[in-house]
């Protein structure tokens, strides 16, 4: 099994929109696909804001988009200078706890020392013991006393 991000190209654009609205379904979040394709587009077109990776798996000469992930470039005082965001990251159900995400990780990782970040931070839904555990074993930690809190702004683009 080998597995690797690839940046999406024009004709990879439908793969990418559905797996990201089975990421918004299992989320239960709202799937508006304008603005989603408008921020997929935005990032692709301006790399110094973040990148966008299909993750692709090359098992036995066959390939295969299995997820995605979205790292978005940010700055923090408390945490040294620029930082990664992992704003998304999705398998497909069948990849998931098949060690793909093992594979994932430390390419996010290494990626995002290529690109000067400090650190990487991620959020983790907290009923999700499993996410959290898996982060856990690549000494991503908790925060025990914050809480991501967010509002969406109707900005005009």
């Amino acid at each position: 099994m080998n597995v690797s991000l690839q940046s999406p190209s024009i004709d990879s654009m439908p793969s990418l929109l559905a797996l990201s609205k089975e990421l918004h379904d299992h989320e239960a979040l709202s799937f508006d696909v304008e603005h989603v394709t408008s921020a997929f587009n935005y990032l692709l077109s301006h790399p110094t804001h973040g990148d966008v990776f299909l993750i692709n798996l090359d098992s036995d000469g066959t390939n295969e988009i299995i997820g995605f992930v979205v790292v978005c470039y940010s700055f923090s005082v408390e945490l040294g200078g620029q930082i990664a965001v992992i704003d998304q990251i999705f398998l497909t159900q069948e990849w998931r706890r098949q060690g793909v995400g093992s594979h994932v990780l430390p390419t996010l990782e290494e990626h995002a020392a290529k690109n000067h970040c400090q650190s990487i931070i991620l959020e983790v839904n907290i009923g999700n013991s499993g996410a959290r555990e898996f982060y856990e074993q690549f000494d991503y930690m908790p925060r025990r006393q914050h809480c991501i809190m967010s509002k969406r702004l109707n900005v005009k683009t």
